[in-house]
């Protein structure tokens, strides 16, 4: 989470919200952070480019049976998901799951755009059952998605402590600005660890200042390739399962116009993007849209995605590279009068680790190696979710 101010701009340089589940929001009124608390309006409109127009994404019954993303008989083909018998394959995409039971229409215009804009992957080359352990064991229990919703609901409903997505007035970065304060010295900052190794029963933990550090319980929770470094020592299952991992890279664009460049100022959450002919980037967030103070008066601001699997080159490309293919594919989705300004252009090289066919036994590798070597965990967004309310759950787990 890195939020900067800049010309009289709040911009987020990682995630841009987070969904508040019931452990986040715990977290967050354990850290008396509830009065800085923003929630975007639950209501507010997403939409999807396809085909050269924005497409409100359906929020009813009704919605679905108007919307132009599908046609009739892709909409006819969401009728017989109950009677889709299940998979026998043991391993299955993300768009091999959702073709086979809602169709290839839904697939191509809503899981698609959703899966590149969300973990910045490709849903063919993505597993399911890792991406969606949810949706794949209501197959496998009930052989019905709609059934399993309906049963999980029946069952009580799923604790929602707020509504809308969350961010805070001086944006995420706040989060965990919190929580250091709340450690206080149980915090050290700014010292790299420089190696890590077995000690009978224990753990010595080595700075790269020479500093050893004895500990009974280690909790490894730094990104998959400097994990890799720590355990390469005595642990070369695990280090290849970490290393084997892909993290594609980013690019955010952050653009503003001024609201006059509009008929009418984009509304709502943002829009993503079907992959199509003429179309590169992968969705945008209209910031100032959604949160008041994210841009001076009379200014409009997006947050916009390139890059990912399905266009790692992306990241290598030029400032004036990128304001051209942005321009391009903004101006046919929002049709402004004026120009954008670039207010600032951050790349990843490693941006969110990818759940893919392999992921399942690096996983395995992991548990293993904490088996057998007691007192060491693992913790990352390359397990449980990336989503920032996936890892403080799993964080909490722990």
């Amino acid at each position: 989470m890195r939020s900067e101010r800049r010309d009289g701009f709040l911009l987020e340089k990682g995630p841009n919200t987070v969904r508040p589940t019931a452990e986040l929001w715990d977290l967050v009124v354990g850290l008396d952070l509830e009065g800085e608390a923003l929630l975007a309006d639950p209501r507010a409109p997403r939409f999807i480019d396809f085909g050269g127009t924005l497409h409100p994404v359906p929020m009813s019954p009704g919605s679905f049976l108007s919307t132009r993303l599908l046609s009739w008989r892709g909409k006819l083909r969401l009728l017989a998901e109950p009677f889709v018998l299940p998979s026998r394959e043991r391993v299955e995409s993300v768009a091999s799951f959702f073709a086979r039971r809602l169709g290839p229409e839904v697939a191509e215009r809503f899981v698609e755009p959703f899966i590149s804009g969300i973990f910045a992957g490709d849903s063919w080359q993505l597993s399911v059952a890792d991406c969606f352990p949810r949706l794949a064991r209501w197959e496998r229990e009930r052989s019905s998605l709609l059934l399993g919703a309906l049963v999980e609901r029946a069952r009580g409903p799923r604790r929602a402590p707020v509504r809308g997505l969350l961010t805070f007035r001086e944006g995420l970065e706040v989060f965990p600005r919190a929580i250091a304060t709340r450690l206080k010295d149980r915090l050290r900052t700014g010292i790299r660890v420089g190696a890590l190794r077995p000690s009978g029963d224990s753990w010595i933990v080595r700075t790269v200042k020479r500093e050893e550090i004895s500990a009974r319980r280690v909790v490894i929770a730094a990104p998959a390739l400097e994990a890799a470094r720590l355990v390469e020592g005595f642990a070369p299952a695990a280090t290849a399962a970490l290393r084997g991992i892909p993290h594609p890279p980013l690019v955010v664009l952050h653009l503003a116009w001024p609201i006059k460049a509009f008929s009418t100022p984009p509304h709502g959450f943002g829009h993503l993007v079907v992959p199509q002919p003429g179309r590169r980037i992968l969705g945008a967030v209209y910031s100032s849209s959604l949160f008041p103070d994210r841009s001076p008066g009379g200014r409009l601001l997006a947050t916009v995605f390139l890059g990912g699997t399905r266009d790692p080159a992306a990241v290598d490309l030029s400032g004036s590279e990128l304001a051209a293919i942005a321009a391009h594919d903004l101006g046919e989705a929002l049709k402004p009068s004026r120009p954008f300004e670039i207010v600032r252009i951050t790349r990843y090289a490693r941006a969110l680790p990818q759940y893919d066919f392999e992921h399942t036994a690096r996983i395995k590798a992991l548990e293993e190696t904490e088996g057998g070597w007691p007192g060491l965990t693992f913790l990352g967004n390359y397990r449980g979710g990336v989503s920032v309310g996936d890892v403080v759950a799993s964080a909490m787990r722990l």
